[in-house]
């Protein structure tokens, strides 16, 4: 099932966030190991405050989670070495993790699916993503359910060890 995550659930969702950050580390990448702890107790309850945070729930465990994002990100604002696929309006799709106990049982790509589908339901057409270049397996996923590399986004968080990130973007479809 998923769902809309709770306030009760942020400890929860962050010890998801800390799976992520260790499989991140173990690979040599740097996203999410920044000085902010980003994403931490601070991230994920705003993220529920604005209604934004949703959860898969398997057997009453939470084993992956993502947020939707209805507003537009600053930061996509400026692209380079590439261009968006149109200026429509769009969602974004950030802090998407699963817990360790349930990687490669395809709950992201089931996630993303779902946010999709919630997007459509607002009228809106096109979902936006970033990732880091070496973040090979986010990139897998994104590419085989349909993203766009559309090119180089740079964060705009303060504390952010690398801002460099690729932007996807997907139609979901024709307005």
């Amino acid at each position: 099932m998923i769902r809309k995550a709770t306030i009760n659930e942020v400890s929860v969702i962050n010890e998801i966030y800390l799976d992520a950050k260790a499989l991140f580390k173990s690979v040599g990448s740097t996203q999410w190991l920044d000085t902010d702890g980003y994403p931490n107790q601070v991230s994920t309850t705003n993220d529920i405050k604005r209604d934004e945070l949703y959860v898969k729930e398997v057997n009453g465990i939470v084993t992956a989670v993502a947020s939707l994002t209805r507003e537009e990100e600053t930061a996509y604002n400026k692209i380079y070495e590439g261009n968006w696929l149109n200026n429509d309006k769009y969602y974004t799709i950030h802090r998407i993790a699963v817990k360790k106990e349930y990687y490669g049982k395809g709950y992201a790509k089931e996630l993303m699916e779902y946010l999709e589908a919630e997007t459509l339901k607002d009228g809106v057409f096109n979902i936006k993503v970033d990732t880091m270049e070496n973040n090979t397996r986010m990139i897998k996923l994104l590419e085989s359910i349909g993203y766009v590399r559309c090119g180089v986004i740079y964060l705009l968080r303060p504390n952010v060890l690398e801002k460099k990130r690729i932007g996807f973007q997907k139609v979901l479809k024709d307005n």
